[in-house]
């Protein structure tokens, strides 16, 4: 199955040696399945050379356009740019760190033809157990205040169709936009179809998703949402 066109975009922290891993296989999968594309590294202001890789990267691929940040913002933030950047009939992304296979979402695309959106899930994580028990006790949290089910609602790997996008008004600027989104857009009538992916071993960078004040935003936003003043 070949997409009209895609924007795929990746958040980039601390990625100096995993963007040159990821960037040429991302150009390789898009040229298979669409003959228009982009593809927007979202640089949140990293203290390492993630910003003069992606902007090499840039002069190397024609496609590849790469969108600053002068300080670190955060991954809800650098998500939210994403999705405004791109331009195309399909807004795709994973994260800089290479930790997703994006040919993985190869097998998935005919499930764009019944869904608005379609989004993955790690069959098993590569991060450490209490990782793990994080993730599950939050999918569990979103059950209990919002009522809808995800496996894995934060996993990377999502599929967004232009005009369930264009319905969507994003307001989190915390790791709960993944959660947000598929939120609103299940209240929007858009339908949303899983697949399952591979986590991989993180080989360069570090992860930050158990850090205290990333932790204590998502709450503060899944809060807020669930009362209504999000």
């Amino acid at each position: 199955m070949k997409l009209s066109s895609v924007s795929f975009f990746c958040p980039a922290y601390n990625d100096e040696k995993n963007l040159p891993r990821l960037i040429p296989g991302v150009v390789d999968f898009l040229q298979k399945i669409t003959d228009k594309f982009e593809i927007i590294i979202i640089e949140d202001g990293s203290p390492d050379g993630t910003g003069r890789v992606a902007d090499e990267l840039a002069k190397q691929y024609p496609n590849v356009r790469v969108v600053h940040h002068a300080k670190n913002m955060g991954y809800g933030a650098v998500l939210r740019d994403g999705f405004r950047a791109g331009r195309y009939d399909y807004v795709m992304y994973t994260d800089g760190d290479a930790q997703y296979d994006i040919a993985e979402f190869e097998p998935y695309l005919y499930l764009l033809e019944t869904n608005d959106i379609i989004s993955g899930y790690a069959i098993s994580k590569a991060v450490s157990t209490a990782r793990k028990i994080q993730s599950l006790v939050y999918n569990i949290l979103i059950f209990l205040l919002f009522g809808v089910w995800y496996k894995d609602a934060n996993c990377s790997m999502k599929i967004y169709s232009r005009k369930a996008l264009d319905c969507i008004k994003i307001k989190s600027a915390s790791a709960f936009i993944d959660c947000e989104m598929l939120i609103r857009a299940r209240r929007a009538g858009f339908r949303i179809g899983q697949f399952p992916v591979h986590h991989l071993p993180r080989t360069a960078g570090l992860a930050h998703g158990s850090k205290f004040s990333m932790i204590a935003g998502t709450i503060k936003d899944m809060l807020l949402f669930r009362l209504g003043l999000l």
